[in-house]
């Protein structure tokens, strides 16, 4: 790559993290409904024309930030049954400020609803690897809807306590509420042959907005 064009793309990423950190600060100061375009760039300390040349809205920024999670944790998933509940787990720690921030009351409803979605989708698909037993007639989808509420509550509820447990102690609380439950239902040991990594690596997301794709924001998250 040409130089110009490394540098070019060295302040496309300062610039977005700028815009990144300032949304997140001014959210946990004063609520995403309280945040104005133009609270945002005098904390980035950028310009209204640099803001919309990267983003349509707040929105827009705020979705920008989160969006690189989907690839990412289909990539580090593992096989076993909701194989991704770790991996997010693990993300939300190490990104704890951005999380708390999106998904405290006073983040709105914008990005709860697509990490809802997300999780949605990775639980849809994980559960279509594997059969309902006979003696179950539960609808595929008020499964999915449960695991999914399950999981963001336990999200939701350790981000903002005060208590210090650790990832793999609530990953292991949230595998004990549900896991169970879920064997109730289906048969992790029948799983359909050729839907685990082949079909990771070509998942397509459904979510709110569309469909995540890998950009500049995985540094700001």
């Amino acid at each position: 790559m040409p130089t110009g064009e490394i540098g070019a793309d060295r302040r496309v990423r300062r610039t977005r993290a700028a815009l990144n950190a300032a949304v997140v600060d001014l959210i946990v100061e004063r609520g995403y409904d309280a945040v104005t375009v133009q609270d945002i760039i005098e904390r980035a300390d950028v310009g209204r024309s640099t803001f919309y040349a990267h983003y349509k809205d707040k929105d827009d920024l705020l979705l920008g930030g989160i969006e690189v999670l989907r690839p990412m944790i289909d990539s580090r998933s593992s096989d076993r049954l909701l194989g991704f509940s770790l991996e997010l787990f693990r993300h939300a720690r190490s990104h704890r400020r951005f999380h708390r921030a999106v998904v405290g009351r006073r983040a709105g409803n914008i990005v709860l609803k697509w990490l809802t979605s997300m999780v949605a989708d990775l639980v849809r698909q994980d559960l279509a690897r594997f059969p309902q037993r006979p003696t179950a007639s539960i609808p595929p989808e008020l499964l999915v809807q449960f695991v999914a509420g399950a999981y963001m509550s336990v999200l939701t509820a350790w981000l903002t306590a005060d208590d210090d447990v650790g990832v793999e102690e609530v990953d292991r609380f949230f595998r004990t509420l549900v896991v169970g439950g879920l064997t109730a239902v289906i048969d992790p040991t029948e799983a359909q042959v050729g839907t685990s990594e082949p079909a990771r690596a070509g998942r397509r997301t459904r979510t709110a907005r569309g469909t995540p794709t890998s950009s500049a924001h995985d540094q700001s998250l």
